[in-house]
C-alpha cells in the first residue's frame, strides 16, 4: 500500500519459448485505488510486447490497460 487506500505495481515480465527459439521481456506499471472493503479499480501500461494470452504470437500487446478486481 502507498498510501491507504492506494496501491502500485510493478512487475517486471519475462516470456521465453523453447520452440520458437525467442525471449522477450519488459516492465508492467499499474496503480490501484480502492474504492471500498471489496473492490478496488486500477490503470496502468504494459510496456512488454506480448500478451497474457500466450497463443497470441503477434507482439503487438502494449499499451493501457483498465482493471476491477473484487473479492467476495
Amino acid at each position: 500500500h502507498v498510501v491507504k487506500e492506494w496501491d502500485a505495481l510493478v512487475v517486471w515480465r519475462t516470456l521465453r519459448a523453447k520452440e520458437a527459439e525467442d525471449a522477450r521481456s519488459g516492465v508492467l506499471l499499474g496503480v490501484y485505488r480502492h474504492l471500498d472493503k471489496h473492490v478496488k479499480l486500477g490503470v496502468g501500461y504494459n510496456f512488454t510486447s506480448y500478451s497474457d494470452n500466450l497463443t497470441d504470437l503477434s507482439y503487438r500487446s502494449r499499451g493501457w490497460f483498465l482493471n476491477v478486481l473484487g473479492t467476495f
